[in-house]
């Protein structure tokens, strides 16, 4: 299906699908959305006026893998573009994660092009790629280290694939990549599957047998089936995989069985499809691990609609016919993604418990706080502390164990191994910290859940907690104390209320 395009007519198509990356990251909301997008907000800041990474109390807090520490590649990214720009870091981050989301379709397409050497296959894995539910949700006015990694998970794919000719510029490429996805998130576990795929696809490429393609491609077919019904790490219903895959893949992803079918039974397949096989393979028994997989998939499944696609364009008898339908589909399936986006940040909700994005209520609240106080500050909801931490700065008891590094709150603590046969070394990090009780993250879940007139109600004494900000929208545990008195209240916008503790 390579089509021949006049470069006029290619340039044309590559500013559209530039603009549409745009468009449809066009914010919806007054400000920016998400839950760890906050926290990362205030860890970028604090690069900004520190001038370091404060966080860095060990070599593994590069890469997040070490007690209050963080991935540390996007909170740079952020503070660079808001200190060049200069941009205040609301805005920074919505000119840097529209850019990342831009980039995603030339890393698609570069993929593409390792795999299938065709302008269409790639022009449409770019497309499906960029504009894909996952990759807008991550990319849109939210700071999320999945979002960067996934951006970049595909150049990584495209300079391993050209490390097989000897290249010392790919295999270095290959290394840099590596090691910027270390620092980006702990989806790099999924890398060792990638790199092991490409190993076996080397050693089969070096075998000479001839087999034929329909009993292989049934094979692989049912090697594919044994593996997710019994490897799988946990069992889900697969109409729940289903749907948890559909949200974001996007409705193109109809498209991915008709390339998942071509690929198995593909004759005289090139060492590029065979390695994209075997991680298939490798990825099938993570299936239902749907938290991470739903992500990490993406790359993957826009490869097989372009796969599908193409095929079924080529096969049809009226080529025109069914060109037409493509476009239709890819227009509807666009359609959707923002419908999607709209109804994720739906701004006419506004009296529900905790909105997807920073209100204005709250916005207000924490400019008050960094305006009018330098001591320390409380507030029992995990993402409203979250939100008033990135607009003021403050100090603050969070439940987030990297800012207390950060604002010079960090106590001396002990440390245990643990091992490497246990979940948490690679989901947590391969150390752990012994004397939790006492420290403030400890702290601020019993507050939390005791309030002031709890068992632990002391404590706000003790750490000398002199603010505590209140969601009106909630009830909360924590003002249940007679002594609290109405004439303490310092600020109240109707969402929001501040309470001035005067021991």
């Amino acid at each position: 299906m390579n089509a021949v395009f006049s470069k006029r007519t290619w340039i044309l198509l590559w500013i559209c699908l530039i603009l549409l990356n745009v468009i449809m990251r066009i914010p919806l909301t007054p400000h920016e959305i998400g839950y760890d997008s906050f926290l990362i907000h205030f860890v970028a800041d604090s690069i900004s006026t520190y001038g370091h990474a404060k966080w860095w109390i060990h070599p593994l807090s590069i890469v997040g893998l070490y007690p209050f520490s963080m991935a540390s590649a996007l909170p740079f990214y952020l503070s660079g573009i808001s200190q060049v720009l200069p941009l205040a870091m609301e805005q920074a981050m919505w000119v840097a994660m529209t850019a990342i989301g831009i980039y995603s379709s030339f890393t698609a397409y570069l993929m593409a092009g390792a795999i299938k050497d065709d302008k269409i296959f790639k022009f449409i894995t770019a497309l499906v790629y960029s504009t894909s539910m996952g990759i807008l949700i991550l990319t849109t006015w939210s700071a999320s280290g999945r979002g960067l990694f996934l951006v970049f998970l595909p150049l990584f794919i495209y300079f391993l694939i050209k490390s097989r000719f000897s290249k010392l510029k790919y295999i270095l490429f290959t290394v840099v990549l590596f090691i910027f996805l270390l620092a980006t998130h702990n989806l790099f576990y999924f890398l060792i599957p990638i790199f092991l795929s490409f190993v076996i696809a080397l050693i089969i490429s070096n075998i000479q047998i001839k087999l034929s393609n329909y009993y292989v491609g049934i094979v692989l077919l049912i090697l594919f089936i044994v593996l997710y019904m019994q490897l799988s790490v946990e069992k889900v219903a697969m109409d729940t995989l289903i749907y948890s895959f559909a949200r974001y893949i996007g409705v193109l992803g109809i498209f991915v069985i008709g390339g998942f079918i071509f690929i198995l039974f593909k004759k005289n397949k090139s060492f590029e499809e065979s390695f994209f096989i075997f991680i298939l393979l490798f990825f099938v028994p993570i299936l239902s691990i749907s938290v991470y997989s739903k992500f990490f998939i993406l790359p993957f499944a826009a490869l097989l609609i372009s796969y599908g696609i193409a095929n079924l364009v080529r096969i049809s008898q009226n080529r025109k016919g069914a060109l037409f339908v493509m476009v239709i589909f890819i227009i509807l399936s666009i359609g959707i993604a923002e419908f999607y986006q709209f109804g994720r940040t739906n701004i006419e909700n506004e009296n529900q418990y905790s909105q997807f994005w920073a209100e204005e209520s709250t916005v207000n609240a924490g400019l008050w706080i960094k305006s009018y106080t330098n001591k320390l500050v409380y507030a029992d909801s995990a993402l409203l502390s979250l939100r008033i931490l990135a607009y003021s700065g403050a100090t603050m008891l969070s439940n987030s164990n990297v800012v207390y590094p950060i604002q010079d709150n960090l106590e001396d603590f002990n440390l245990s191994k643990r091992s490497p046969f246990s979940t948490l070394f690679y989901s947590e990090g391969p150390y752990h910290v012994d004397n939790q009780s006492g420290f403030n993250q400890w702290v601020w879940y019993k507050l939390r859940d005791e309030g002031l007139d709890g068992k632990w109600g002391w404590l706000a004494k003790a750490f000398d907690i002199n603010y505590f900000i209140k969601n009106e929208k909630i009830v909360s545990v924590f003002l249940s104390s007679s002594e609290i008195q109405d004439n303490d209240k310092v600020f109240d916008n109707g969402d929001i209320s501040i309470w001035n503790f005067r021991y």
